[in-house]
């Protein structure tokens, strides 16, 4: 009850933040912040940054832009140039002959590396201006002969690595040394085959194939290092239909190391800080933070659409933070950098953070605490507490937190914890009293073999099984011991009645809603606040009842035997083994972990298949068939099944369309009336 108490106030809070956006939103800001919230809804958040100085240096038509030591690098690429700024002034104008179309760049310690598309070279000058050297097509035979070279972006890893975008290259990235030559290609996307393309490689064709388009991996757009020698890339477009090709994270050995929330696919670039925390910003003005683990943090911008506003992008092409997090991000059409300064509440994320990933859990409780105080609604909050409640060893707090931040596995191994904490307190008085229930129970079949006074019980447990819903009833014991028996019972000898047949289908329907409140969160992980209750039983009951009447109908034409009140009381018969045991399985889900969960599994499917079989067998005797009839009936049912779904969904939208008519008609008349 606690847990769904805190589900419920945290869903207030999500819906009011939706209903009404300008729950603790900063005034001055003219765009919106989001987080992820529980369930893993995106929900509004306080502001977590605020738009800073606007700079404008005088740009035309920049690409990227790269801080290093404090100082700002801006690749003016309309002006053929290398703008170094400090803050706001101009400190140096990098400018050569050999340069045409700067679009990417990248600083180390003693050289400045720049990618000049238009003259499809990579340019090395050293910090004071002075071009030292170029880097031209590779010419490696492994490089290949017709290989394009087209740099668009650079960066340069702490072992003295290259890393080139060329555009259009489907390869990956290139590496090269810095003295340009060519090590082989990293970081490339991977493909997205659909069904479509795997029936046309089985039956078409080489020469079909061949004029079809090739199913090649999308290129990498843009690229960064981090202070590891980590790289990261973004991908626009198609790539992306498969999300976490958006952002990846890439080891050295080119493997993902995160699978991050996004929810764009036209990301442009992307930045990380010292604290490997990841941005991004989008075609449209939004910029994303990640933790280094891919944790979706925050998100906020908007697109400029002609309002001219501080802080909005109306083309952003690339993005950089500081070493104090004020975030950079160079806007090409305005030929502006617009920064964004973190407030008071990023700040205390950004510490609790940080304090998180050092695994300093307890020493950041009280800052996620404070954060979880000011936004419920703040997901990454519940999981930092609940590390810190873990680490105390307060499992029972941490499993609460665990679940609201949707993290099964932390969930299950803080439940181990807390179950062994329980069976080393009360295993011994468990056992003394299931050995004393024993004793008792003996002692009273002795004490009533010699006086015998619990005849009364018996004699009124015999006048409650003489009752006709019991003994109705008690037919699924029969059902589950000797189905054959039951449906002779059924057909024959009419003991099962459509009052008690109909209790049995809402005890179907009761038993779906007790699996969202009984059943274990590791086994179920539907938050009853926001389960669709009709959709639910819907789901079961209306297929059920669906076969029947198909069944009944099918089996008239057919030459069945049954009558539609034996396919009514035989079909919820048949699901006896599943309205007997699901109730115990739900319950025993309580006591079983995550790596005990193949015995809730094999449960669950074993009483389904236990089930079906029965069904096939309620088809068989209540019809009087033979196998093959049997198997015929029930395949002609499932078709029959799919017309009557098609007939509805049909009549459906010409209602619908009729309804529409209609609704037209009326307006049409009103406005001229």
């Amino acid at each position: 009850m606690k847990r769904l108490g805190i589900r419920c106030g945290i869903g207030i809070v999500m819906i009011l933040g939706m209903l009404w956006p300008g729950i603790q939103v900063e005034a001055q800001t003219p765009y919106y912040t989001w987080t992820e919230g529980p369930g893993h809804y995106t929900v509004h958040t306080q502001d977590a940054y605020q738009p800073g100085v606007m700079m404008e240096p005088g740009l035309s038509a920049p690409e990227d832009i790269f801080l290093d030591d404090g100082l700002l690098y801006v690749a003016d690429t309309g002006n053929s140039r290398i703008l170094v700024m400090d803050g706001e002034e101009i400190v140096r104008e990098i400018t050569s002959e050999e340069m045409m179309s700067p679009t990417g760049l990248s600083v180390t310690d003693d050289a400045i590396y720049v990618a000049d598309f238009g003259n499809k070279e990579i340019l090395v000058f050293d910090k004071e201006g002075s071009l030292l050297r170029k880097i031209g097509r590779p010419d490696e035979v492994i490089f290949g002969e017709n290989t394009n070279f087209s740099p668009v972006k650079v960066s340069v890893d702490k072992r003295g690595n290259l890393y080139v975008v060329s555009q259009g290259s489907t390869s990956g990235v290139m590496q090269m040394s810095l003295e340009g030559d060519f090590l082989g290609y990293f970081g490339s996307n991977r493909t997205n085959t659909s069904f479509t393309m795997l029936l046309q490689r089985t039956f078409f064709t080489q020469e079909q194939l061949d004029q079809l388009f090739k199913n090649v991996p999308s290129s990498v757009y843009n690229i960064d290092v981090d202070d590891l020698g980590l790289m990261y890339t973004v991908t626009q477009g198609e790539a992306a239909d498969n999300q976490w090709q958006s952002i990846r994270k890439l080891s050295i050995a080119g493997a993902d190391l995160i699978q991050p929330y996004v929810t764009s696919i036209y990301f442009v670039d992307v930045a990380v800080d010292k604290r490997l925390n990841i941005y991004a910003i989008d075609a449209y003005g939004t910029v994303y933070e990640y933790d280094s683990y891919g944790n979706f943090i925050f998100a906020f911008g908007y697109e400029d659409s002609g309002m001219q506003r501080k802080g909005l992008m109306a083309d952003p092409s690339a993005i950089d933070v500081s070493d104090d997090g004020v975030i950079y991000v160079l806007d090409k059409v305005k030929g502006v950098i617009q920064t964004y300064e973190p407030v008071e509440f990023a700040d205390m994320v950004h510490e609790g953070l940080s304090d998180y990933m050092d695994g300093r859990y307890q020493e950041a409780e009280a800052t996620w605490k404070e954060i979880n105080r000011r936004n419920t609604a703040f997901l990454f909050a519940y999981e930092a507490l609940a590390k810190a409640s873990f680490k105390r060893q307060d499992y029972a707090q941490a499993m609460d937190y665990y679940e609201t931040a949707g993290n099964v596995s932390g969930y299950s191994q803080a439940f181990w914890y807390s179950r062994n904490e329980w069976i080393e307190k009360n295993l011994t008085w468990v056992i003394l009293g299931i050995v004393a229930l024993a004793v008792l129970w003996k002692g009273i079949k002795a004490f009533d073999k010699k006086y015998g006074f619990l005849a009364p019980v018996r004699a009124g447990v015999k006048k409650v099984k003489d009752l006709s819903i019991v003994r109705q009833l008690a037919l699924m014991k029969q059902m589950i011991k000797n189905p054959f028996d039951g449906y002779y019972r059924i057909h024959y000898r009419e003991e099962a009645g459509v009052f008690v047949a109909t209790l049995l289908y809402l005890w179907l329907v009761v038993l779906q809603v007790t699996d969202l409140y009984i059943t274990s969160y590791l086994f179920n992980q539907t938050d009853p606040v926001y389960a669709d209750l009709p959709n639910l039983v819907g789901r079961i009951l209306l297929p059920l009842l669906l076969f029947v009447v198909c069944n009944y109908l099918v089996s008239t034409v057919s030459g069945g035997e049954g009558r539609f009140r034996h396919v009514y009381c035989g079909a919820i018969y048949a699901l006896s083994p599943y309205l007997v045991f699901m109730l115990p399985l739900q319950i025993v889900s309580n006591v079983l972990t995550e790596n005990e969960s193949f015995l809730y599994s094999f449960g669950s499917m074993f009483l389904i298949c236990w089930c079906a079989v029965l069904l096939y067998l309620m088809v068989q005797e209540v019809h009087v068939l033979t196998i093959s009839e049997t198997v015929k009936n029930i395949c002609v049912t499932v078709v029959t099944m799919g017309l009557f779904l098609l007939a509805a969904f049909t009549i459906y939208l010409l209602g619908k369309q009729l309804w529409e008519f209609i609704v037209s008609i009326y307006r049409e008349v009103a406005i001229r009336v």
